[in-house]
């Protein structure tokens, strides 16, 4: 709830200017306030792109309310409290997160990425194994072995041939295998852009991932299918069969006997719930999630993509899994740039491509900043690290025989700061992220990937500490966070919690403004819908001397509806204008009425009229919702006042004019 509200008091503040030289248009307390911010709020909020003068005015007395709220919050000392600076703290870190990567190259990624998606690749493989953190000799010689591979292989048919060796080998430290059609997202980063950039029928270089070195030979491309959702019919090898022709031969029976009563005109959900062996599916009539290139065995994505209708169903389509019916319920193509751009950003911010993002700020950062080093600090830390590192046992000692400088960003072009980090920072890095590793690369190897680290994640730190000086908008942007909690915090102690809980302020404003909460003119009547006209002769008969008799609607429901429960149906209560369509229909004064239409057309209905009930106040229950809105306006109003008593405010009423014509 508190989310919500937050983001509506954001939605009203919307300070997206930054601080420029321009006229001032008032001062709160000390505060100046310039013609830019406040325009910045009033054109956010003015959809209509035109300059109204009421609405200007009327925007300047709610900004110079919201001035006076967050200095009150202010000074009651809120924007120190631990949970406000905790909270603008987890606002900050998520704001920052879009300012911490090149978004130049973030833009390129996400282009790069929609292009691939509008694409499908097919291709075989072959992998030699060879772990992230291989040493050097494991790694060279992993590339040597698939580099000979790949001198044999100068047609489809030379890696055919390859693979089919190689899966003959079983040999567990090299893989080989046809990989079908896949497209963007659907492999590691690396495997991916090797593939999409090999042209068809030619082998790509080797490629190094993490699960090893790579060659892949691209068989085909085609445009993207999109997605897809089908329903099936699965009839899977039944248990129990004496061999296992016999086995294949039952199957394929079951399967085309559901196929021509489908034919036949029987309905397919129906069929899939009594006969599929996807019991998953069969109870939700088949159906799939949707799916599109490389989610399923190709000879069912093949079968479900020819489908050209929906509703249209398949002949048996062979799969490792049994045979299967298939039958097309929605097509989707994969959608415009601008509808998955959203999409695909967040795909990219979970995927290994995403650190390229970081890894070309942290490029322009060494290029923009000053950077200068101390290795023989460094080297003082590298000292204490013995092999225990390797193993992920390495302690660090207590204490340092001194804490020097190891290395010093500045920046000489925005923000003019300079920051040092430590041999004391240094040794918290390397105890942090040491990893526990079974291979045998060099400790004085290893030292200096984790010293390239520690560079780059200091650039990263001293990057998000000057994004206010770096980036205006950002300021501007968290000005807004700090400003919109203050202001829902005080607005939750001073109004809309109050407003709850004080039951004895709540009670004591409705008995002062309980005319304020009125019901309009009402009926208190009951509305006999009768199944035929006969119904409604004998309901017309109970109804007459219902009064005088004290019958209930239960006594009349049980007389009408001895042989069904479906002859008589009655609502009874007060009704005001619009509640019911058929008392509305009648005459308000007391009496029995004769209508038709609405709901029931078929239907006789009868209106029952038993009092008309003048206007008079809702109680405080019946309109406590109400009551409890216009309290908090209330407290509201009282608080304002209270504000513009005590706070000194001013408005340069020529600057004012001068942005109203």
């Amino acid at each position: 709830m508190k989310k919500i509200l937050l983001a509506l008091v954001l939605g009203f503040i919307g300070l997206n200017a930054s601080a420029q030289q321009n006229p001032a248009l008032m001062k709160i307390g000390n505060e100046v306030v310039s013609v830019d911010e406040f325009l910045a709020i009033y054109n956010k909020n003015n959809t209509s792109n035109v300059i109204d003068k009421k609405s200007m005015e009327e925007y300047l007395d709610l900004f110079i309310n919201f001035k006076l709220k967050v200095k009150a919050a202010e000074d009651l000392g809120m924007d120190t409290a631990g949970k406000f600076i905790n909270e603008l703290a987890g606002y900050r870190n998520q704001l920052a997160q879009p300012y911490l990567v090149d978004r130049a190259m973030n833009n390129q990624l996400i282009q790069e990425a929609y292009d691939r998606m509008t694409k499908d690749v097919s291709a075989y493989h072959i992998l030699v194994k060879v772990s992230e953190n291989a040493s050097p000799a494991d790694t060279l010689a992993a590339f040597k072995r698939l580099n000979g591979y790949s001198k044999s292989i100068k047609s489809q048919k030379n890696m055919e041939d390859v693979v089919a060796k190689i899966r003959a080998s079983k040999d567990e430290t090299i893989i080989a295998e046809d990989l079908g059609y896949f497209t963007a997202f659907s492999m590691v980063y690396p495997f991916e852009s090797a593939a999409y950039n090999t042209e068809v029928g030619t082998l790509s270089k080797p490629v190094r991932t993490r699960f090893g070195y790579h060659l892949i030979f691209v068989k085909d491309k085609r445009p993207a299918r999109g997605e897809i959702r089908v329903s099936h019919i699965m009839v899977s090898a039944r248990s129990g069969a004496e061999t296992e022709s016999e086995d294949q031969v039952r199957a394929e029976e079951k399967v085309n006997e559901i196929y021509d009563r489908l034919n036949a005109g029987e309905n397919f959900g129906t069929l899939a719930k009594e006969y599929s062996d996807d019991k998953a599916s069969a109870k939700n009539e088949g159906r799939l999630p949707w799916f599109g290139t490389g989610r399923m065995v190709p000879a069912f994505e093949d079968a479900s993509f020819a489908l050209e209708q929906n509703g249209q169903f398949s002949e048996p389509v062979r799969t490792n899994y049994g045979w299967h019916i298939i039958q097309r319920d929605e097509y989707k193509g994969i959608g415009s740039f601008d509808e998955l751009q959203s999409s695909i950003k967040k795909r990219i911010e979970r995927d290994s491509r995403g650190q390229k993002g970081r890894t070309s700020l942290i490029k322009k950062m060494k290029d923009d900043y000053a950077l200068s080093y101390n290795f023989k600090n460094r080297d003082v830390i590298n000292k204490l690290v013995n092999s225990d590192y390797i193993e992920g046992k390495w302690i660090a000692p207590e204490e340092l025989p001194k804490d020097g400088v190891v290395f010093t960003i500045t920046d000489n072009v925005f923000s003019h700061s300079i920051t040092s980090y430590t041999q004391k920072d240094y040794l918290i890095y390397l105890q942090k992220f040491q990893r526990k590793s079974t291979d045998e690369k060099k400790l004085n190897e290893l030292l200096k990937t984790q010293w390239e680290g520690f560079v780059d994640a200091s650039l990263i730190t001293f990057e998000d500490r000057i994004l206010d000086a770096k980036h205006p908008e950002f300021k501007a942007l968290m000005q807004e966070y700090h400003d919109g909690i203050l202001l829902f915090d005080l607005m939750d102690q001073k109004v809309w919690t109050k407003a709850v809980k004080d039951s004895a302020g709540l009670s004591e404003y409705y008995e002062t403004h309980k005319n304020d909460f009125m019901w309009g003119e009402r009926v208190d009547a009951s509305v006999y819908i009768c199944e035929n006209a006969d119904i409604a002769k004998k309901t017309m008969k109970l109804a007459k001397k219902r009064l005088k008799k004290g019958y209930t609607d239960s006594y009349i429901l049980d007389k009408i509806n001895e042989e069904s429960a479906l002859s008589l149906s009655i609502r009874s209560g007060i009704y005001s204008k619009g509640d019911d369509e058929y008392i509305d229909a009648v005459s308000s004064e007391p009496g029995i009425y004769e209508t038709t239409g609405g709901e029931t057309q078929s239907k006789k209905v009868i209106v029952q009229i038993y009092k008309k009930m003048e206007p008079q106040p809702k109680t405080l229950s019946e309109a406590r919702g109400l009551v409890t809105s216009a309290y908090q306006n209330h407290l509201e109003s009282d608080w304002i006042e209270q504000l513009r008593e005590k706070y000194p405010f001013s408005v340069d009423k020529e600057v004012f004019k001068s942005i109203q014509d």
